[in-house]
């Protein structure tokens, strides 16, 4: 059996990854060399990238590894086991192209710091000038592993102002005529396509079309599919995008024919018109005169260096403490409010009848709830008594009651219209999984591929709320629908993955929710939230024992359960109004 070599970077560091298929034999023998280790993202085993382990796995394995073919090498023992190289190639007068293997981080880094570098989205590759000292730059940084065209003649000095503005001024001068005439019009092409069910216009071609807009601004028509384009537009300062019209709107400046030529190239776009000789220089946008140019600061900028010293003391205690990132960020806000309301005092000045004021005022002047206020009380106590170790009989500041409320439910006819809603697979089994397994927004985002077991029909909640485990149960009417997403989008890590992979987002669940609430046009006070609420009355209202409805939601205590009683209630369903029974008009 072949095993198959390649040098990967696994957590900042530098490995060989072998590749095989599964034999426990072989699984035997690479658990023999020192330094090995498996990897359960890259689903592999991976050495030490050092000659030691390579020879160790040579005298192991022998004829059964399989290296990279790689040019200049005279026999196998002799090569090294990967040669990563270094490409430069011409890209136009003034610049070469510099194709870097990927996974060099450093090598990366190095390119980065040359000056006038940019990065081509559209053809994956580094720009940098075309000049003898960013050559010996380049030779005194990559040596051998660089490799470099020969037809590229490098200028000795840095081009003249003159000459730079020679070639990039023909693009304004309205005199010399453009690639093609402006009496060869061009229009955009334009097809349709459908997208999460709904019908979705978009530009295609080879060509970026321009047209002139008004005297500032000008319309370039991008193809869709053509991603570095779009990269390269969205870096023009000012542009804008105009949904109806399917097109960018740029400045009509200097500046942006200037990056279009740089990093697009002027044969890939098409000009409708004539670009003018006398055009502004760069954007500058227009602002009311009433309206003076400030820049807000956060709270935590208000702060003196002691306030600050403070608070980041208190981060730290709470970052030993493993405490959840929301509680970190909830505690040092609000300690960081109360250290600016209290801005000439020193922190550890600070009182209970301080506090007191401060509570007040939040009340009368920003009408905080109830749970506010507990979240204040919260982190003054976590900073008292685990920054300052305070005793806790110091701390006697009063604490709100809290308001009885109970959770916002939908019908069981209102759930079916919103999940029936979304056209988009992985959208619907979102909504799907959350009401089905009664999940909470952070737990349906943190799903790995792993956590659901089909044939249990269990998922496996990770680390949720309270640093919890539990199982929630798989309703069998969404089992086809996980084979037709498995299927149709392949998740590796996270069930469910990002437009670019990557954990889904919180946000994009609510944007989903949202736009199904809106277009089954049911409770428009509903959040992704009330969909748990609605599981769990449901279950109640279906007569299942509350002990086993609290372990499915993952309730500590089953007081907190008990609320979907009031809901459920059978007795209140049965209730008649007395209006009811009166004869009127």
């Amino acid at each position: 059996m072949k095993i198959q070599l390649q040098a990967i970077e696994h957590r900042g560091e530098k490995r060989i990854r072998l590749d095989f298929k599964r034999d426990e034999k072989i699984i035997t023998k690479v658990k023999q060399i020192k330094g090995r280790k498996w990897s359960q993202t890259k689903r592999c085993w991976h050495l030490p990238y050092a000659k030691a382990a390579f020879e160790q796995l040579k005298a192991i394995f022998g004829e059964e590894l399989v290296l990279p073919e790689q040019k200049g090498a005279t026999s196998k023992t002799e090569q090294p086991l990967i040669i990563e190289q270094i490409r430069v190639l011409p890209e136009h007068n003034f610049r070469v192209k510099v194709l870097i293997p990927w996974q060099r981080k450093d090598w990366i880094a190095k390119i980065k710091s040359l000056p006038n570098r940019a990065w081509n989205q559209e053809g994956k590759y580094w720009s940098v000038p075309k000049q003898m000292s960013t050559l010996r730059q380049l030779q005194s940084d990559f040596g051998e592993a660089l490799i470099v065209d020969k037809t590229i003649q490098w200028q000795e000095n840095e081009p003249s102002k003159s000459s730079i503005l020679e070639a990039s001024e023909t693009v304004f001068q309205a005199s010399v005529p453009l690639a093609v005439p402006p009496t060869h019009f061009l229009r955009p092409k334009f097809i349709n396509f459908t997208q999460a069910g709904e019908q979705v216009g978009a530009v295609v071609g080879e060509q970026i079309i321009f047209n002139q807009s008004s005297d500032e601004w000008i319309a370039a028509f991008v193809p869709y599919d053509k991603r570095g384009w779009v990269s390269v537009i969205k870096n023009i300062v000012g542009r804008r995008w105009l949904k109806k019209q399917k097109c960018w709107e740029l400045p009509y400046v200097k500046s942006s024919f200037r990056l279009l030529k740089k990093h697009i190239g002027l044969n890939h776009c098409h000009f409708n018109f004539e670009i003018k000789a006398d055009i502004p220089e760069t954007f500058e946008p227009v602002l009311p005169k009433n309206i003076k140019r400030t820049i807000k600061k956060t709270g935590f900028e208000l702060l003196n260096t002691i306030q600050k010293d403070e608070v980041t003391r208190l981060k730290e205690q709470l970052t030993l403490e493993r405490l959840s990132p929301a509680t970190l960020k909830a505690y040092s806000n609000h300690l960081t409010s109360l250290f600016v309301f209290y801005k000439d005092f020193h922190p550890h000045d600070i009182t209970n009848k301080n506090v007191q004021q401060y509570l007040l005022h939040q009340i009368r002047f920003k009408k905080i709830a109830e749970s506010t206020q507990n979240q204040i009380i919260n982190a003054v106590k976590a900073y008292w008594e685990r920054v300052l170790k305070r005793p806790k009989a110091w701390i006697e500041i009063p604490r709100p009651k809290r308001p009885k409320q109970l959770p916002n439910v939908l019908s069981t006819e209102e759930v079916v219209k919103l999940v029936e809603s979304p056209k988009n697979l992985k959208h619907k089994l979102i909504l799907l999984l959350i009401y089905s397994s009664g999940l909470r927004l952070g737990e349906v985002t943190s799903i790995r591929t792993k956590d659901i077991n089909v044939n249990r029909r269990v998922i496996h909640i990770k680390g949720a709320k309270g640093k919890k485990d539990r199982y929630v149960v798989l309703a069998n009417s969404v089992i086809p629908y996980i084979d037709k997403y498995i299927k149709q989008y392949k998740p590796s890590r996270w069930f469910f993955e990002g437009q670019h992979g990557g954990q889904y987002s919180k946000r994009s669940v609510q944007n989903i929710f949202h736009k199904a609430l809106e277009q089954s046009k049911i409770n428009a006070y509903a959040t992704v939230h009330t969909l748990r609420h609605s599981y769990a009355t449901h279950c109640v209202e279906a007569g299942y024992n509350l002990k086993f409805v609290q372990e499915a939601l993952g309730h500590e205590s089953l007081k907190t359960t008990e609320r979907y009683l009031h809901i459920a209630s059978e007795a209140l369903r049965k209730l008649k109004s007395p209006l009811d029974n009166l004869d009127f008009r």
